[in-house]
């Protein structure tokens, strides 16, 4: 049995309060002239939520689908204000939000806090077929058509109870995790090494000694992939998720690097957005998802039609 911190233990009590608010009707979901598909999950961070986004989003795009996604942009300077990701500014966007943009063109990308106003924001001036909500789960003021949730339950930290997958219309587990279903999993494969803009096959890693560094909800799982390709990790630095990285942090992270005479910086594709600097190489994964899953997403979508 896991115990709760007492932060999470609160956090859990208010969420389960706001859900049963929604659920009673008490409080009412703004519901928006365009379908909307979620993605969330129940921890803190680090189940792969964007990942499976773009995934999602390749997949409605290849059905000649227009896709605009909805995100927070968590951590950006001015979470108040409305815009379409139209640059790698992460300070102004976010780091999740200026991934997102990178790896989906033609796709649009808006950030605001209040992601249905965002959206009514977005409509008075362009046009799309639906919305993705990147992390959406616990955002419930936006009434949604279909919501995906992935299931970790290796995560460290939980927003809500397990009670809570009651909402979800399709619960996905991750393949490395212990409850993985058959036809509902999901898992994170890497894909190549991205260095000065190339694309390097994996192989490079093996062998190398390399540092790395990231800031991730689940740092752990990142080091684990590169020692999987391979690698060995001279020494490590673990940052909080959304870190923003400082003109010292570099220069700690070289310093050491040149001291220990390691092969390469290594960090991810999620933090490299937020650097200048091209001698830093980072990791590239993909979210792969069981055909099964994509098949049950448009089948959801043919019944709102």
């Amino acid at each position: 049995m896991k115990w709760l911190t007492p932060i999470e233990f609160l956090y859990q009590r208010v969420n389960a309060a706001r859900r049963a608010l929604y659920r009673s009707g008490h409080l009412a979901q703004q519901r928006l002239p365009r379908p909307v598909i979620s993605i969330g999950n129940l921890s803190i961070g680090g189940a792969g939520k964007t990942p499976l986004t773009i995934a999602i989003a390749r997949h409605l795009q290849q059905q000649g689908r227009r896709v605009t996604i909805l995100s927070r942009g968590y951590g950006r300077t001015n979470e108040r204000t409305h815009a379409i990701v139209d640059s790698a500014d992460p300070e102004r966007f976010g780091d999740e939000p200026v991934l997102l943009s990178a790896a989906l063109p033609g796709v649009d990308i808006v950030v605001g806090a209040n992601r249905a106003e965002a959206a009514k924001w977005y409509l008075a001036g362009h046009e799309c077929d639906l919305f993705l909500l990147d992390d959406g789960f616990q955002h419930l003021q936006l009434a949604r058509d279909v919501d995906i949730v992935i299931d970790d339950p290796d995560s460290r930290y939980s927003r809500e109870s397990r009670s809570a997958l009651l909402d979800a219309d399709l619960v996905l587990t991750r393949a490395d995790s212990d409850t993985a279903v058959e036809g509902m999993s999901i898992s994170m494969q890497p894909i190549a090494l991205l260095e000065a803009g190339n694309e390097l096959p994996l192989s490079v890693l093996k062998g190398e000694r390399v540092a790395a560094f990231s800031a991730l909800a689940r740092n752990d799982r990142f080091f684990a992939s590169l020692e999987s390709l391979g690698a060995t990790i001279v020494f490590r630095v673990e940052f909080r998720d959304h870190h923003r990285y400082t003109s010292k942090d570099l220069a700690n992270i070289h310093a050491r690097a040149a001291r220990a005479g390691v092969d390469r910086i290594v960090t991810t594709e999620k933090d490299l957005v937020k650097l200048q600097d091209e001698s830093i190489c980072a990791l590239r994964v993909e979210m792969r998802v069981d055909r099964s899953v994509l098949e049950a997403i448009d089948s959801k979508l043919e019944q709102l039609k």
